[in-house]
């Protein structure tokens, strides 16, 4: 690699690949993981959990480390401690190694090194450099998320779901290895870490992030409570910030930099579109498997045209800044992640194939990487100098919110979705005698029972209720799509609050981006 000009986007892309397959990787594997450590798939999907909390908890202080140790040492603690915790997890004997490996050790690790995987790409590059290697950075994340089931069903299909975390500590040890040509970006001022921010900020992100991972609408799961509760905490924190910036008092964030009209509205169109992805990545898997019957290496191979789109437009995507500005650009993808969603309804019909998927998931994909390839740069121009590890930490735990809100949004969908399609299918054939409420109420028990390994079918009615179940898969899939593109939507008119910025060229060095007068 030697002094490459790209050295720090491979080692920066590398760390981002190793944290986004992660989970999608095991994901596919919960059964074997189940089988493997003699446990149950509550104890697995609750590691999983755990994994999400501990990074939404640390990641807004794993960002301020680096004003307070260097940017280098925060990235390489953190890389002694994710690879720590993934070779745990790989010789796990049993449910509490992994969690103390994956779910604690992972995800405090990965809470320090991807927001310094922002700073120091903002750090070494400048103008359409920066540009390139933001895209580049979100396109390997990206396809890394993408191409987890592929990898993670490969594994546990043909050797051993264990090789998954043995891949992420191969690549952490490329890492090491190449660590020498990473500068040392220490602090310009001894500064110390406010522990009572950093409890509070914690906690809230924590109760915030499990009120919407908790959400079961068939269940009564205090989300509002924990909600509610989070939300209460995160405005203690603000409040206390701004007391200790008044003070002259060192702050975990500069909560001013929220007075940056470019860094707030590109968090906001962010973390709209990322719902979506978290969506189409949860939604499509589910269908091919539960109404197509494929098994984890070919549902993967579904996702394939999206996660290759991505990729290649989050590459070439500032290609189209010779035409238009970075907000047209934005502007452009996600009226074709729309059309790419439109696509895979128009194909939700019986008899749908997984390959019918292929040109909306390659249209949404093309959209989504146009969007990567801008995003995060334009985010991080709205922050000013002093700003950026603070900003790093806001964005990178905006997009772990939004995927985590994605999910448990769109898993509600199709819920709600799929009683409200058999309730209406079972009244409509007068199959069953009884009010639309009592079947409602009927069919959510059915489904308890079926989650629950205790229904038992007659046979006489088997293939009625074979029926109107895939039936219900093709209703509720078209409900979640209107739903992603109703999210679009509303990322689109944010969009327009972006400024409009400069065609490249235009400008010589885009610094840092002008606003109107009164803003900072």
């Amino acid at each position: 690699m030697g002094q490459s000009k790209w050295g720090v986007l491979i080692i920066m892309s590398a760390a981002l690949f190793i944290m986004f397959i992660d989970t999608t990787m095991m994901n596919v594997s919960i059964s074997a993981l189940v089988a493997d450590l003699n446990t149950t798939v509550s104890g697995v999907q609750g590691a999983i959990t755990l994994y999400a909390l501990v990074m939404a908890a640390f990641m807004i202080t794993g960002a301020k480390l680096a004003d307070i140790w260097g940017t280098k040492k925060v990235f390489f603690r953190g890389l002694v401690i994710y690879t720590v915790g993934t070779l745990m997890a790989a010789f796990a004997p049993n449910l509490a190694v992994l969690l103390l490996g994956w779910s604690i050790l992972e995800g405090i690790g990965a809470s320090m090194m991807m927001p310094a995987t922002v700073t120091y790409i903002t750090k070494a590059y400048t103008g359409k450099d920066r540009a390139f290697a933001f895209g580049v950075w979100g396109g390997v994340g990206g396809a890394a998320a993408a191409f987890g089931p592929i990898i993670g069903g490969f594994f546990t299909t043909y050797i051993t779901w264990r090789l998954g975390f043995f891949m992420e500590a191969f690549i952490a040890a490329g890492i090491f290895a190449y660590m020498k040509i990473l500068s040392d970006y220490k602090p310009e001022k001894r500064i110390t870490l406010d522990v009572i921010g950093a409890a509070l900020v914690g906690v809230g992100l924590f109760l915030l992030t499990l009120s919407v991972l908790i959400m079961d609408p068939l269940s009564n799961p205090p989300v509002l409570l924990l909600m509610v509760a989070g939300l209460v905490v995160l405005a203690a924190f603000w409040k206390y910030e701004k007391k200790r910036k008044e003070r002259g008092e060192d702050v975990l964030i500069d909560v001013d930099i929220f007075k940056s009209k470019v860094f707030t509205v590109a968090n906001l169109v962010s973390i709209f579109f990322q719902i979506t992805l978290a969506g189409i990545m949860f939604t499509v898997p589910v269908f091919v498997q539960q109404y197509l019957h494929y098994n984890a290496i070919e549902t993967g191979f579904v996702i394939v045209p999206l996660s290759i789109m991505m990729f290649i437009f989050s590459l070439s995507g500032q290609r189209f800044a010779k035409y238009l500005t970075p907000k047209q650009i934005i502007q452009l993808g996600i009226v074709l992640t729309f059309l790419g969603l439109y696509l895979v309804l128009r194909v939700l019909k019986p008899g749908v194939e997984g390959s019918d998927f292929a040109i909306g998931l390659a249209l949404y994909g093309t959209g989504f990487g146009l969007i990567f390839s801008q995003i995060t740069n334009l985010a991080m121009m709205g922050a000013k100098p002093e700003q950026q590890a603070d900003a790093s930490g806001i964005f990178n735990a905006q997009k772990q919110f939004g995927l985590s809100l994605g999910t448990a949004f769109i898993g509600a969908v199709l819920v709600l979705g799929v009683i409200h399609s058999i309730t209406r299918q079972i009244y409509e054939s007068g199959l069953f005698e009884g009010s639309k409420e009592q079947i409602k109420e009927a069919v959510i028990q059915w489904i308890i029972k079926m989650q629950q390994g205790e229904l038992n079918i007659p046979p006489e009615y088997h293939d009625a209720v074979l029926q109107i179940v895939n039936n219900s898969f093709i209703d509720t899939m078209k409900v979640a799509i209107i739903f992603m593109m109703g999210v679009l939507v509303i990322s689109a008119l944010l969009s327009f609050l972006l400024p409009r910025g400069e065609k490249a060229g235009a400008v010589p060095e885009p610094e840092a981006v002008k606003e109107p007068e009164g803003k900072e």
